[in-house]
């Protein structure tokens, strides 16, 4: 590997899946199987990393142990989910009504000094993170017991998404490198499984998540998580 790709942090998260049909709702996954829904995952794809690193980390929803911080800085019609660095959580969220749902099932990325990045380093953690995608060996997205989708080739072609045109995030004095001095701007790169979900019908959902990297057949990351949502009434 480059010795000018330095990248400064890796995050594999692994987040919730949803199915809606105990609900009313046939099929809440918005597929990409249209280059408009293809462009829609890769934007939020990009948006999220900013939701999630933008926020104070230790703080902020991804180390939220009830879902009390499932609400922070959500604005507009999609609704921003967070999971975990590789443990398990058991959170309740409440949903307003009308709100698309996007969160990554597992997924990761990478963060650069803005002046180090060139086509050096965007070569080399374009490399890095296709390799993070074979390693996926199992993925959970489920909604009150029910599978989203069938196996995990299938999830892999549906859910795959990736925003490898570096872009810009302003981090905070707590940030995942846990360095006060860390706070700044950075130039961000990412790939991983995710779900955009339709608006969710009003009621209440448990919701799993869950996801296994491997390496010749040996688990070297796990996480399972869930959540209980409460979607508001029109």
């Amino acid at each position: 590997m480059s010795t000018r790709w330095r990248a400064l942090a890796v995050v594999r998260m692994v987040m919730l899946g949803l199915v809606a049909t105990a609900a009313g709702c046939d099929d809440p996954l918005i597929h990409q199987d249209t280059k408009g829904a293809q462009h829609a995952y890769e934007v939020r794809v990009q948006k999220w990393i900013e939701w999630i690193s933008e926020q104070p980390w230790q703080a902020g929803p991804l180390f939220d142990d009830d879902g009390s911080r499932c609400g922070f800085e959500q604005s507009g019609g999609t609704w921003f989910l967070a999971g975990t660095t590789g443990d398990t959580a058991e959170r309740s969220c409440t949903i307003p009504a009308g709100k698309k749902l996007f969160f990554p099932l597992v997924n990761r990325w990478v963060v650069q000094y803005p002046d180090a990045v060139d086509d050096e380093f965007i070569a080399d953690a374009t490399e890095y993170l296709h390799a993070n995608r074979e390693a996926v060996c199992e993925l959970t997205l489920r909604i009150n017991g029910e599978d989203l989708l069938p196996d995990l080739e299938t999830m892999d072609e549906e859910l795959y998404a990736e925003q490898l045109t570096p872009f810009e995030t302003v981090y905070g004095e707590d940030n995942l490198v846990g360095d006060p001095s860390f706070a700044g701007n950075f130039m961000n790169m990412a790939e991983g499984h995710w779900a955009l979900l339709h608006p969710l019908p009003a009621g209440d959902y448990d919701l799993e998540f869950g996801g296994k990297q491997c390496d010749e057949g040996e688990v070297f990351f796990e996480v399972l998580v869930t959540y209980h949502l409460h979607v508001e009434e029109d």
